[in-house]
């Protein structure tokens, strides 16, 4: 999967999937043959990288109900794992709730019969730093070494860290307020909102590779068709 900022990929081993994340590297990758690489896209594709078009998994080959054609295939990949694995849980098939916490935060509602009920997008936690530092003079983009614990910071730095963190936190409490459907969750930020969420009351399921599950599920259905 070529993401926005991060490529992400999957590999067979023998007992099971082997998942990791790259930044994106056209040079490295350039001379090499991928032209029987399942992949799929969100972010820009390189010209001099070797992909079969006839090898992208694209929106139509995910089976949800509804779905938008302009929705990102990120989120119907995830939404349709996350679906699959709500419904075996055959005590708590309901509605459910995805959030993939990436560049975008996206929030996606999936009804019980796989119909896709819309959704929110925010600006994710870096996205929303960078933001800050490139529409103002005097801010600058911090690096994330620690979420700061205290409501109100005084360097600057960490307030910007702090309140980007609360954005996000505030969306995903805000809709389980409203919905209180189970939430399942993925993307580089994730570990982060799952720390500042431990102490509450959230049924949150976190999967940090449903994308790239997705991609693996779809592809062996096509293959088996």
């Amino acid at each position: 999967m070529i993401g926005n900022t991060r490529w992400h990929w999957a590999s067979k081993r023998k007992k099971g999937w082997k998942y990791f994340h790259t930044l994106p590297n056209p040079i490295e990758f350039k001379d090499k043959d991928y032209s029987q690489l399942t992949w799929s896209s969100v972010g820009p594709v390189p010209e001099n990288i070797k992909l079969c078009p006839s090898k992208k998994i694209k929106l139509d080959d995910v089976p949800l109900i509804s779905l938008p054609s302009n929705l990102g295939i990120d989120r119907a990949l995830s939404s349709w794992v996350a679906y699959k694995k709500q419904s075996s849980l055959k005590s708590k098939e309901q509605d459910l709730i995805v959030i993939d916490a990436g560049t975008i935060m996206s929030v996606t509602k999936i009804t019980k019969q796989g119909v896709f009920a819309g959704g929110q997008l925010i600006s994710g936690l870096r996205l929303q730093l960078s933001s800050m530092a490139n529409g103002s003079l005097n801010l600058y983009n911090p690096i994330i070494k620690t979420i700061p614990i205290e409501t109100f910071q005084y360097e600057t730095k960490n307030a910007m860290i702090r309140g980007a963190i609360n954005g996000l936190l505030g969306l995903i409490l805000k809709i389980h307020e409203e919905t209180k459907l189970p939430i399942w969750m993925c993307g580089g930020d994730a570990p982060l909102i799952l720390d500042e969420l431990k102490n509450t009351n959230i049924d949150i399921n976190h999967c940090p590779n449903l994308v790239l599950e997705g991609m693996i599920d779809i592809d062996q259905r096509i293959n088996s068709i």
